[in-house]
């Protein structure tokens, strides 16, 4: 059955019924699509959500506008041009391709939400539901020639050169449609219901999207991609955890967070133990198995933040871990926090609290306490572990709450040679990073360069030496700083 004629068994007609020439049929087969659009979009059951964003309400008002009784041309072209505005600044290069990203980010869906945790049973009535609703996305996925051409023939000011105009936008090159007949089938999409995975893997690449939403625009009825939805779903998850590894906590919800320099900077022999001990942990948890809550502490520029965040997301990243940055300011609500997490069952997460004062007093100790001790109504939920950081003027005694903490990592000042051999590793990663643009160009043109190793003399590494001492010890910090300073222009 195709896919108009299964539209119009849904009781929509898109299309006069008498016969007519072809090229008269071509004529009006784009103003008859669009003039059915709106009604179409308010049919959706259960992917109404893909609308709902400031693109999708300002489509909607569009066309809402050339539907309205004497609706000048200027009302018309300045509800377009809105459209067109927000559409060019939120980054896409189409509104089909607008569409299947708010449809694969699943925001405030239902399906996308049973099927990322597990719970959506074989054969259930929603499926018939989604299947309706992707056969309305595809027919209201109207290229921008389409919606431009119709703008023009409801606003007749409009000439030939507005609608050109208005019918492409991006600020890149132009790249070949997600429906161009040359793409080839992606095999790393082909169905596995046989396979399921026990926990949400890692947020998709742009590539990897790219090929999910391909998977999508080649069948040609959208509905039959239901099941390649529900795998995208399972394997993925929905909402903001499904895009980001590192989010953080703010005003009741996850937000974006940013995953820092892990992929930049290599772990440094100094944290080396520290780093397994945390990474081994980690490697547990994403596994499902028993894992411990982490204390990590040490004195002041010791590396702690380092290893809390930067070496959290490098070693969880690929095992599908969501790593959450609690700032002081909401530390205070950490068993909501948690409870959050808890939505998400089939997400690993770890909470990062980093420059705590310890040992914790008053209500959030108490609260702490009992969360990690798993009674009453506020137990942690298995899907979390926490790591935490110490401030460095704070002593750890082993108390009831700190007793929760399974693991303890700490940190100290470096002897002189160690701290020689982390200003050599943190100049030589320094130097690699700043020839790496030099050394992409020489591939480009057919020569080769490489960063030469960092040689540093003994009467610099004294001066090294010396200067840390004056600036708060021989610390990860001071290595870090020193190094920026030496390399800087001015120096």
């Amino acid at each position: 059955m195709s896919r108009n004629v299964r539209m119009a068994s849904m009781g929509f007609n898109f299309g006069d019924e008498e016969e007519e020439p072809v090229q008269q049929q071509q004529q009006k087969k784009k103003p008859s699509r669009m003039s059915n659009a709106g009604t179409l979009s308010a049919s959706l059951l259960v992917c109404s959500h893909v609308l709902k964003g400031a693109v999708g309400e300002a489509w909607i008002a569009a066309l809402a506008t050339t539907n309205k009784f004497q609706g000048s041309n200027k009302e018309v072209f300045a509800a377009y041009s809105k459209f067109y505005g927000l559409l060019l600044s939120a980054g896409y290069d189409s509104w089909e391709d607008y569409l299947l990203e708010q449809l694969l980010l699943g925001r405030d869906n239902s399906f996308a939400r049973a099927a990322a945790q597990g719970t959506l049973g074989a054969g259930a009535p929603i499926l018939q539901a989604v299947a309706y609703d992707l056969d309305v996305l595809q027919e209201i996925a109207v290229p921008l020639e389409g919606m431009a051409e119709y703008i023009g023939t409801m606003a007749p000011t409009a000439g030939p050169y507005w609608v050109d105009a208005a019918s492409k936008v991006s600020i890149k090159q132009p790249v070949k449609k997600l429906n161009s007949s040359s793409r080839t089938p992606v095999p790393a999409l082909a169905l596995a219901t046989n396979m399921p995975s026990q926990f949400i893997q890692r947020p998709p690449t742009v590539q990897e999207l790219g090929e999910w939403k391909a998977a999508i625009v080649n069948k040609e009825s959208w509905s039959d991609a239901v099941p390649l939805l529900q795998q995208y779903y399972h394997l993925h998850g929905f909402g903001i955890t499904s895009r980001n590894t590192a989010l953080r906590w703010s005003k009741g919800a996850f937000e974006e967070g940013a995953e820092g320099s892990a992929a930049h900077q290599p772990t440094l022999p100094a944290l080396q133990p520290q780093c397994s001990a945390l990474a081994a942990n980690l490697a547990r948890h994403c596994e499902g198995q028993p894992a411990h809550h982490a204390l990590l502490v040490g004195p002041t520029g010791g590396g702690k933040s380092w290893l809390l965040w930067e070496a959290t997301v490098l070693a969880g990243r690929e095992k599908g871990l969501r790593v959450v940055d609690v700032g002081s300011s909401e530390f205070s609500n950490i068993l909501e926090i948690a409870r959050g997490c808890a939505r998400y069952p089939r997400v690993r997460f770890v909470l990062v609290a980093d420059h705590l004062d310890w040992p914790l007093r008053g209500a959030v100790a108490n609260d702490l306490l009992s969360g990690l001790s798993g009674s009453g109504p506020s137990g942690w939920p298995s899907n979390t572990i926490l790591y935490a950081g110490a401030s460095a003027s704070n002593g750890v005694n082993y108390d009831s709450l700190t007793s929760r903490f399974g693991l303890i990592v700490r940190t100290s000042d470096l002897t002189p040679e160690v701290f020689g051999s982390t200003v050599r590793c943190i100049a030589s990663a320094a130097a690699a990073k700043m020839a790496a643009p030099a050394s992409a160009a020489g591939a480009e043109g057919g020569g080769s360069s490489s960063a030469s190793e960092v040689q540093i003399s003994e009467e610099d590494m004294g001066a090294a030496l010396a200067w840390a001492s004056q600036h708060g010890g021989l610390t990860i910090r001071g290595a870090s700083t020193y190094v920026k300073q030496a390399m800087s222009p001015a120096s």
